[in-house]
């Protein structure tokens, strides 16, 4: 049993990794609505959680192995906004991994498939915003490097849960 006193971490669904947050009050812009910028913070907290999810949490795999991942590149599609105390999940899933990138893909959506209000949604948890990321390995001074044994490992580890 997770300990209460932890932020969480999320959990796996086949090779999606699925985090739990809120909108907060800071979240939102003067229209009530999550400010466009924030998904990309949840989306961030996300991709952590994951790696730590998976035993090799960001700042370990930095003081291991010698390189950080960033991001190269990002899409995003805005289909909803999330309000104010909205319960979100942030679901990612690695699409493909490169010699130095990651290909990963992310949708915010309400949980438990609940609209706005709370009043549940008939068609299920869709996707409020869609994010498509290539995240690159650098090394410590910033430059392109290939994935470390320990990382692949990590990442093959994850697309292959979904074949157990």
């Amino acid at each position: 049993m997770p300990d209460a006193r932890m932020p969480p971490v999320g959990w796996w669904e086949g090779t999606s990794h699925v985090f739990p947050t809120r909108v907060y009050y800071e979240d939102t812009d003067a229209g009530g609505i999550v400010y466009h910028a924030n998904y990309l913070r949840f989306a961030e907290r996300a991709r952590n959680e994951m790696l730590r999810l998976s035993g090799l949490p960001h700042a370990a795999m930095v003081a291991q192995t010698g390189v950080a991942l960033t991001v190269r590149h990002c899409e995003i599609d805005f289909r909803q906004p999330a309000r104010l105390d909205d319960a979100l999940e942030v679901v990612s899933r690695i699409a493909d991994i490169g010699a130095a990138t990651l290909d990963i893909e992310q949708d915010v959506r309400r949980a438990s498939g609940l609209a706005w209000g709370g009043v549940e949604a008939s068609t299920g948890p869709a996707p409020l915003v869609r994010l498509g990321l290539r995240l690159a390995c650098i090394n410590t001074q910033g430059r392109p490097v290939r994935l470390p044994a320990a990382l692949r490992s990590v990442m093959v580890n994850i697309l292959s849960k979904g074949q157990d």
